[in-house]
């Protein structure tokens, strides 16, 4: 009889054990999970804050060249050397004297086709269109406008219709790869994996040497290449989750869409499984890096509605709102520049703006 008691007691004892093992495993699979979402999450929003950033760069870039008068004397005369060098010369001006450094310009005719690029001037007069799907919706285009939409590059782009005395003569478009954001991000702890649906190699004619990764290609150059090797045996799970983990990584998926709202591919944000801890707390760790927000694009745009205010152009005011938002490295420059366009003022002008 005793041995019976013993041998139920011994039960009951490693059944209690069992469920409290088991408790504890469940609550800290639950804890577990929390913190990975969490995690995720704010992984997340610090790399669409810094889209934002390089959106609202392109924007600002895109809406001041808009305002050259020279400009627009070059494409109301076709002349497209003219129309090359002020380009030139105005982009040079704004990468010594602001935060916009990698960033490529071009000016479409209304018609769609090139009249002048920064970074390749041989390809002026030649047609768009059959090049890019997005350029049958900026027809339609009433005010300046930021996306990202498969050319023979994917890039971002930001597009400003070109106007004089309210007239539409072209297009101004600023135009940014995704290196900047890679390193960025890479800086932070994040490396970044921009991953293009294949099916737009059709369009994409200088992406079709790019390495691959199940039917994605990949559009940024500076990628991590172990990575990259990691998730080629894991390529289903990226359609298919908001997050998942390798052996040493946490790999945050996050939808990539054109201009049309249409997905194009996906962003894939991977850390360190030891870095996750840094990403836990958004208020503490990552709001300091959040400078920008889309509240910034909004701003651009309201600029170039309302144009040039109290201010000579849309450049100076475009140039002014965006102060605050400068980083401390290019701080000093940016308000050396900031100087040398006020001291063009009058008194009176300047009191005009205050007020």
């Amino acid at each position: 009889m005793q041995y019976q008691y013993k041998r139920i007691f011994i039960s009951l004892f490693i059944l209690l054990m069992i469920i409290i093992l088991g408790a504890y495993i469940w609550v800290s699979t639950k804890v577990d999970k929390k913190r990975v979402d969490e995690a995720s999450d704010n992984i997340l929003s610090f790399f669409r804050h810094q889209m934002d950033t390089e959106e609202a760069n392109a924007l600002f870039v895109s809406v001041a060249l808009s305002d050259n008068s020279v400009l627009k004397e070059a494409l109301n005369n076709d002349d497209e050397e003219m129309g090359y060098n002020t380009l030139m010369q105005v982009l040079n001006k704004l990468k010594t004297y602001t935060f916009v450094k990698d960033i490529r310009t071009q000016i479409l005719t209304k018609e769609l086709d090139i009249f002048a690029r920064s970074w390749d001037n041989s390809f002026a007069g030649m047609p768009l269109e059959g090049f890019r799907v997005d350029l049958q919706r900026i027809r339609k285009l009433h005010k300046p406008k930021v996306s990202i939409d498969p050319g023979r590059l994917l890039t971002i782009k930001a597009t400003t219709p070109f106007k004089d005395k309210n007239k539409l003569i072209g297009y101004i478009e600023a135009i940014q790869t995704f290196d900047a954001i890679t390193k960025r991000l890479r800086d932070k702890g994040i490396d970044l994996l921009v991953l293009m649906d294949d099916r737009f190699l059709n369009i994409a004619t200088l992406m079709r040497e790019n390495q691959t990764l199940g039917t994605y290609v990949v559009s940024n150059k500076n990628y991590n290449v172990n990575i990259l090797k990691i998730l080629q045996n894991h390529t289903t799970k990226i359609a298919q989750k908001n997050h998942f983990f390798t052996d040493d990584y946490l790999h945050v998926v996050d939808i990539m869409r054109d201009s049309g709202g249409n997905k194009i591919g996906y962003y894939l944000l991977s850390i360190l499984r030891k870095d996750i801890v840094k990403y836990e707390n958004s208020d503490k760790e990552l709001s300091f890096f959040l400078r920008l927000s889309r509240d910034d694009l909004y701003d651009v745009v309201n600029t170039w509605e309302k144009q040039k205010g109290s201010y000579k152009n849309v450049y100076d005011k475009a140039f002014f709102n965006l102060l605050d938002t400068v980083n401390k490295k290019d701080k000093i420059v940016f308000e050396e520049q900031a100087k040398e366009i006020l001291e063009t003022y009058t008194k009176e002008e300047l009191i005009d703006i205050i007020l």
